[in-house]
């Protein structure tokens, strides 16, 4: 059997990249390379999601830039109405939304909770649900979890985990519900790819020294390893799994 020249042909196809900033923007140029449109949603980083609307129409996407509280039903509801008036299909909607901060386990607040299972749990379900009149078989849903759901725990950030964790379970739950549908939904579980905007350059050093594969990768090589898996998961006919993504670091 011959397989197909071109095997990341997504021209005509519509994604909805949820948090592009940072990662995100190279996630979105991968796909925009192989021929799909955008649709960028963003909750306060407007000059981000502008940059990143920028560097995809190089590539000739089409595009929409959204602002949208998605952990708010309704807000994820409204975006969707908007998506109406530009594309008839979201073929791929991909939740980036994140929050990364350390909190001591004795300082743990209600408030630390709620932020993380809002941002984490809430922000990638309710996009899902308002997106899935639109979305036809053969599509496909991709979330972000974390390393620590595939048993590759680290302290400093139970909240965050814990939410991270919800995803995990979120993405296979969602997968059998999905399934009869022709909806293909998966998950990456990243472990350091890009420093986190509050953490030091020299404990970031220091993380990246620890792979015990020693074979050294940059930041930006890191990053394009996360893209191109999120193309490949946007293409990929299985479904309910997690993908670690972790350049040794266990």
């Amino acid at each position: 059997m011959m397989l197909k020249s071109n095997l990341y042909n997504l021209r005509g196809k519509t994604a909805w990249l949820i948090g592009g900033k940072r990662i995100g923007q190279i996630a979105a140029e991968v796909l925009a390379q192989h021929g799909a449109n955008l649709i960028l949603s963003y909750r306060n980083s407007k000059k981000e999601a502008e940059t990143t609307q920028k560097s995809v129409q190089k590539f000739g996407a089409k595009t929409l830039l959204i602002r949208a509280d998605v952990t708010s039903k309704e807000n994820a509801e409204n975006a969707v109405k908007q998506v109406k008036t530009k594309f008839k299909e979201i073929n791929i909607v991909i939740s980036m939304a994140s929050i990364f901060e350390p909190v001591k386990l004795g300082s743990i607040r209600e408030e630390d909770l709620k932020k993380n299972f809002d941002t984490h749990v809430k922000g990638t379900f309710w996009p899902v649900q308002a997106s899935l009149g639109l979305m036809p078989p053969g599509s496909h849903i991709i979330t972000v979890s974390d390393r620590a759901a595939i048993g590759r725990m680290y302290a400093g950030y139970l909240p965050y985990i814990v939410a991270k964790g919800a995803v995990a379970y979120l993405t296979k739950a969602l997968a059998v519900e999905l399934a009869p549908r022709g909806i293909f939904v998966n998950s990456i579980a990243p472990g350091p790819v890009l420093k986190a905007e509050n953490m030091g350059k020299e404990y970031w050093e220091k993380i990246r020294k620890s792979s015990i594969i020693k074979y050294p990768i940059t930041d930006d090589e890191a990053v394009e390893e996360f893209a191109k898996l999120v193309l490949y998961l946007s293409t990929v006919r299985s479904t309910g799994s997690i993908y670690p993504l972790d350049f040794g670091n266990l």
